[in-house]
């Protein structure tokens, strides 16, 4: 499958709504990360304990929404997502409103330990891997989100205040840098990657 027209490249990370359905038909969704291996091949981490997990777990089955909307990342985040939101299929959770959407069969589940994460603890992460069964395609011009252009963006918007702020307020945004570098070497493309060295490097003479 060719996923190039909604903005999704093999090896990269990006960041979708994921939704799924309980056996009791309560639909649910969640911001979670997508990892494209090409084909018809996908994957995806979530923490233990999340609800979106227990779904996936129980039936096996879930949708890869596309969407830009800052209100329903938001609500999928901090809040529940209101029924409206969804399609009225019974058997499965689909958003109204995404640009595309991915109806994906689960192949593979691992448990492992949280590693390379800012997480410090003993929690478990789930390694969850799919198959895409169907690719429904609303509106092109919706592509999925990267999560490397608004890391570098934050750090060009620090930068410029970067010579003109106190020590600690520099300290601050000098841990920004190095967390934001941390995730974009793990899910940023090249061009990312390579903007990210260069906003490091030009931190570091200042």
């Amino acid at each position: 499958m060719n996923l190039d027209k909604i903005g999704i490249k093999t090896d990269e990370r990006y960041e979708c709504i994921y939704t799924t359905i309980d056996s009791e038909g309560n639909k649910n969704s969640a911001a979670i990360g997508l990892k494209y291996f090409g084909e018809d091949n996908i994957g995806c981490r979530i923490f233990e304990g999340s609800k979106t997990l227990k779904n996936i777990q129980e039936t096996k089955r879930y949708v890869v929404n596309i969407t830009q909307d800052p209100l329903i990342f938001t609500k999928s985040t901090i809040d529940k997502l209101p029924e409206e939101y969804f399609t009225e299929d019974e058997n499965i959770a689909i958003l109204k409103d995404a640009g595309s959407y991915l109806i994906v069969n689960v192949v593979d589940i691992q448990e492992q330990k949280a590693e390379n994460t800012p997480i410090d603890n003993d929690q478990s992460i789930f390694m969850i891997k799919g198959k895409i069964e169907k690719v429904v395609v609303r509106d092109e011009s919706v592509k999925a989100f990267n999560r490397a252009l608004p890391g570098i963006i934050e750090c060009l918007v620090n930068f410029s205040r970067y010579k003109i702020v106190d020590d600690e307020k520099r300290s601050e945004y000098m841990e920004r840098v190095i967390e934001n570098n941390r995730m974009i070497r793990r899910i940023g493309n090249e061009q990312s990657k390579e903007a990210m060295k260069f906003i490091k490097e030009e931190y570091e003479k200042n």
